[in-house]
């Protein structure tokens, strides 16, 4: 709603605008008495706004006048430019008004009816207070720019006193955009009407409007009637027998129906309010709640900001309605309370809340007589007391504060705030909570710096959000020695049932615009279901729907994790910068990805973008690198170096060997390097390169993401043997390369040696053994690499000797 000041401001410029007006017209009126002629009169017109004011008025209706015995003026299809010559200030399809002439002379501005339809205006002021309107007043009848406005006055000094037979409007669309007040959007007055307006004098009033305002954010329909009776002087009006209605939406609340009856006093001048035995009807949807018969009733409320004062007698609000078609009632009480600048007397307030269906609820409050003054009214032992008893929660909470009121800036502060609950949920660990410190709120700014524990575990938590804005800004921090947010999490699923690997689930992030801010974690423990995180360190921010986290720290899987992380409501977007160092791969793919793979520590670097509405369509979109460089460590699945030896049997039957992925086999490595490029969902790798004692291993290949597939090949190398039984076999591979395909499901890997594609070099190598043997020569040396040589270079060495 407007603020006062700024009501107040508009009001005294539209009354000075109005008697600047009718003393202009007074003054046509002699002139009028030599003679009158209406085209005379628009070029007269047109000509002085030109001349003076640099507005171009356009008069395209007739223009009637007449002097006895009142002047009467009447205009059509009028239209006034901002200055400078823009169209769009002021339009006017048609008005008239009179002004009675005898009255004038005892300083009386006396009008007839006014009668306006068709008004189109526009009201501007900016954020240094400069408006749309200011030239239009003469620059003496303003004492400032933004101050109080002096009353027109008659020739020997007195001032006029304006006296109204009625007002009739209709049509008329006000536009008002005002920096300073934060107002910006359209009055649509369908219908106004009253009886005499004068100071002093009582007027019946009756309204039919609508507001269609961007900020504040206030679209419905208000109309009604009133009692009207204004002190201009006193810069007062006063409202009686009101009963005025509200339908539309306003901040914060939407289907809003409130219905005002009782009495209203106003001093727009200083912005002093004083109701009478005030009542409110409310019905609305707000904050997940739904009103429907709500009441407040008030014998007397009293606020006056210049004289510090402050009263309200027998204050009984009911609210009633549902939170998730659960029935809700809350009940306030304030008997009196009497505030006098430093002196401050009044009752102890009290109230109660029940909530019921599945999970019932039931609260108690009430206070201490209040003390202070007008700018600190102290409510001391505050005390509420919440329950909460059913099969699937059991709820206890007690809060003790010492409230503390600020009329004048419309806040409230809880200090020594001493907060304990305990919180027992089905499928949920217990929580004791336990908070101390304080609070603050305002109509756009809550603030908080708490401390205390959870299960023990010591936090601080404190912040401040501006409520100004579309949606909330917030800045918090939060530290803890513990932070275990299993405690707050449903169990998780049986190890023995994994979701299925082709399960899509929804994602989500349309949470993301409900709030804008700062936030910064630091946890010397944080527990996320198995992962078990220490020095904790997060750092993020929340702007329009994306989310930064510009720091992602902690030492996690026997390592160090360094990264950062952005989230876009707007595009369902997701990625993610990391780099974990000296980590447990294990334990990392499986808290990560839930895969049991690979074995060994070192160094995992990824950096991965997508986008989608669901998980399936994340990993089939995603994008980017990921590297891997570890030490000893091990494939899971097949044992290599077992199945080759047994190369005799496969290479006498030339067949390939497949051999489904068994969980208690893994190949040993000593190093193992490898890199992918990712794109659509599909990870591509060229330079898998694992060394291990006796084997060598490159390879190249992609795996499906999105589909949960595998389809790799690598090519193993016999570098070293071992002695016994089985060294003959193995040591017959040496130097040649066997071909192995990974293919299928991530879960259900099937691996194929390819035998077929090494039988005839494993026969050449043979006879070139063999030949070798026969003449005496040495085997070939090692490639520089340490490599055995290939059979090549073997065949070449020999082929060297026979010709020496």
């Amino acid at each position: 709603m407007t603020p006062p000041s700024a009501l107040s401001l508009w009001l005294r410029r539209a009354l000075l605008a109005l008697g600047v007006v009718v003393l202009l017209l007074v003054a046509a009126g002699a002139w009028y008495a030599r003679g009158f002629d209406a085209a005379a009169v628009k070029g007269v017109a047109i000509d002085w706004m030109q001349t003076h004011r640099q507005r171009t008025l356009a008069i395209d209706g007739p223009v009637e006048l007449a002097l006895w015995p009142r002047l009467a003026v009447k205009v059509a299809r009028v239209s006034l430019s901002e200055v400078g010559g823009a169209p769009g200030f002021a339009s006017i399809d048609e008005a008239s008004f009179a002004v009675a002439l005898w009255p004038l002379l005892r300083g009386e501005v006396a009008i007839g009816r006014v009668d306006a339809r068709g008004v189109r205006l526009t009201l501007l002021r900016d954020a240094r207070g400069r408006r749309n309107i200011d030239d239009l007043l003469a620059p003496e009848a303003v004492s400032s720019a933004s101050g109080p406005a002096s009353a027109p006055v008659t020739p020997d000094g007195r001032p006029l006193r304006l006296n109204v037979s009625g007002v009739a409007l209709a049509d008329v669309r006000v536009r008002v955009k005002d920096a300073q007040a934060g107002i910006d959007g359209e009055v649509l007055v369908k219908e106004l009407e009253t009886g005499r307006i004068a100071s002093g004098v009582e007027s019946k009033v009756r309204l039919a409007a609508q507001l269609v305002l961007r900020a504040p954010a206030i679209h419905g329909d208000v109309g009604g009637t009133a009692r009207l009776t204004p002190d201009l002087e006193a810069g007062l009006l006063r409202l009686a027998d009101m009963d005025l209605v509200f339908k539309g939406d306003v901040p914060g609340a939407s289907a809003v129906e409130a219905r005002v009856q009782g009495g209203l006093g106003w001093g727009f001048a200083n912005g002093a309010i004083d109701a009478q035995a005030l009542r409110v009807a409310l019905d609305a949807n707000a904050a997940g709640f739904k009103l429907a018969g709500s009441t407040l009733a008030i014998d007397r409320f009293a606020y006056d900001p210049q004289r510090k004062t402050l009263a309200i007698k027998d204050l009984a609000l009911r609210l009633r309605g549902s939170q998730a078609t659960q029935p809700l009632e809350v009940d306030l009480d304030w008997p009196a309370l009497d505030v006098q600048a430093n002196a401050l007397t009044g009752s102890a307030l009290s109230g109660k809340t029940t909530r019921g269906g599945a999970l019932p609820l039931a609260a108690t409050f009430r206070s201490g007589a209040p003390s202070g003054s007008f700018n600190a009214v102290r409510i001391p032992a505050f005390e509420a007391v919440l329950r909460s008893d059913s099969a699937a929660r059991k709820l206890g909470a007690t809060l003790r504060a010492d409230l503390v009121l600020d009329p004048q800036r419309k806040s409230l502060a809880l200090d020594a705030l001493d907060l304990k609950a305990t919180v027992a949920e089905s499928g949920l660990p217990p929580i004791a909570l336990a908070l101390t410190g304080k609070a603050s709120a305002a109509p756009q700014a809550v603030g908080w710096a708490l401390a205390g524990q959870v299960n023990g575990q010591r936090l601080g938590i404190d912040g401040q959000a501006d409520l100004s804005g579309a949606v909330p800004n917030i800045k918090a921090q939060a530290r803890f020695d513990a932070l275990d947010l299993n405690a707050f999490l449903p169990s998780p699923p049986p190890l023995a049932a994994p979701a299925k690997s082709g399960a899509d689930v929804p994602l989500d992030l349309s949470g993301l615009r409900a709030i804008d801010g700062n936030f910064s974690l630091r946890a010397e423990s944080l527990a996320v279901r198995q992962v078990r995180i220490t020095d904790a360190r997060l750092d993020a921010t929340l702007d329009a729907g994306m989310l930064r986290v510009s720091r992602l720290q902690g030492r996690v899987w026997g390592g160090s994790v360094d990264g950062s992380a952005f989230a876009d409501a707007r595009a369902s977007r997701v990625s993610v910068k990391a780099v974990a160092s000296g980590v447990d791969v294990n334990a990392l793919l499986r808290d990560v990805a839930q895969k049991d793979l690979l074995e060994g520590s070192g160094r995992v670097t990824v950096d991965l973008d997508s986008a989608g509405r669901s998980t399936a369509e994340l990993k089939s979109r995603l994008r980017g690198t990921a590297e891997l460089q570890l030490r000893d460590g091990a494939v899971k699945g097949i044992n290599l170096a077992q199945r080759l030896r047994q190369a005799r049997a496969a290479l006498t039957q030339r067949a390939d060997h497949e051999v489904k992925a068994n969980r208690t086999e893994k190949t040993d490595f000593s190093t193992l390097s490898a890199s992918f490029r990712i794109a659509d969902g599909v990870a591509r790798s060229t330079d898998l390169d694992v060394k291990s004692p006796f084997l060598r291993l490159g390879g190249e290949g992609s795996a499906d993401i999105g589909k949960g597939r595998i389809d790799y090949t690598v090519r193993a190398t016999v570098t070293d043997t071992l002695k016994g039984q089985d060294g003959a076999d193995l040591a017959a591979l040496r130097g040649l390369t066997v071909p192995v395909r990974l293919a299928g499901p991530f879960d259900a890997i099937d691996w194929q040696i390819q035998w077929s594609g090494v039988a005839t070099a494993l026969l050449r190598n043979q006879l070139e053994d063999k030949l070798r043997d026969r003449l005496g020569l040495k085997p070939p040396a090692a490639a520089p690499d340490g490599r055995p040589a290939a059979p090549k270079d073997v065949l070449r060495d020999t082929l060297k000797g026979l010709f020496r």
